[in-house]
């Protein structure tokens, strides 16, 4: 997977580099003299080229390998739906999980995006393929102490038909999507409390009506373990302890009438 990743990467960076070095070199010209474009269709019946495929055959082999290996197994089909499912369950604990191994610390709460979470997952193996598909981005697994503050802003944002799939916490709201109760390890917030918590750099870099800069004490960032890794990692170990995964929730997000 690491050598596929480092070629691949490898040769747009060099089409990069090119393209990049062929405008500084180029001619500048003074005005744009016209656009042209064309759509190309794309389906079923088009012919794929016989070059690119010659090309691509000497890693056809290890790519369809790497997908093909098998994670885990689904006991029912997992359909992604806010604001709670095993899918989005199953992904947060492994933030809050593996996260503890990597950053060397007692995570007490995880939270990542339904937004990086690109699709829903057929009943039976989980492959790597698959997983791949799901989460597809190069996040990286971010550790942050923070003030109790930020948690229960989390919570109220939840509340507000925020889609953010959760671990460690349990948030209560009521049909008017207003904050009823919020816990961390089965204990109400405490606003005046720090709490440990790992979220995806993406989400921490962009989310600034939650990540503000004086609710968090410290910050750091994984140089290697992204959420797909964590994933891997927390799936497989579910794996070789008979685990399967089921598509329910687990009331981490309800609805108080």
């Amino acid at each position: 997977m690491v050598a596929f990743m480092r070629v691949r990467f490898s040769f747009f960076s060099l089409c990069f580099l090119w393209a990049s070095l062929w405008a500084v070199s180029a001619p500048v010209e003074e005005a744009a003299v016209g656009v042209d474009f064309s759509i190309v269709r794309v389906d079923a019946e088009t012919k794929g080229d016989a070059e690119m495929e010659a090309y691509l055959i000497p890693y056809r082999a290890g790519v369809e390998a790497f997908a093909a290996e098998v994670i885990g197994y689904a006991a029912e089909p997992l359909s992604r739906r806010r604001p709670e499912c095993g899918l989005s369950n199953l992904v947060a604990d492994s933030l809050r999980v593996v996260g503890a191994k990597e950053f060397g610390e007692e995570i007490d709460f995880a939270v990542t995006n339904f937004g990086g979470l690109r699709r829903n997952m057929p009943e039976g193996e989980l492959t790597m393929g698959l997983l791949t598909e799901l989460s597809p981005f190069q996040n990286y697994l971010t550790y942050l102490e923070v003030d109790g503050e930020l948690a229960l802003e989390l919570a109220r944002q939840i509340s507000g038909g925020g889609a953010s799939a959760i671990s460690g916490m349990q948030v209560a709201y009521n049909s008017d999507q207003k904050l009823v109760e919020a816990r961390i390890g089965g204990e109400l917030i405490d606003p005046k409390r720090r709490y440990k918590m790992v979220s995806i750099d993406y989400l921490v870099s962009t989310w600034e009506e939650l990540f503000r800069e004086e609710w968090i004490i410290e910050q750091r960032v994984s140089a290697n373990l992204i959420q797909r890794d964590a994933i891997v990692l927390h799936l497989s170990a579910l794996t070789e302890q008979g685990v399967k995964i089921f598509d329910a929730g687990e009331d981490r997000v309800t609805l108080i009438d």
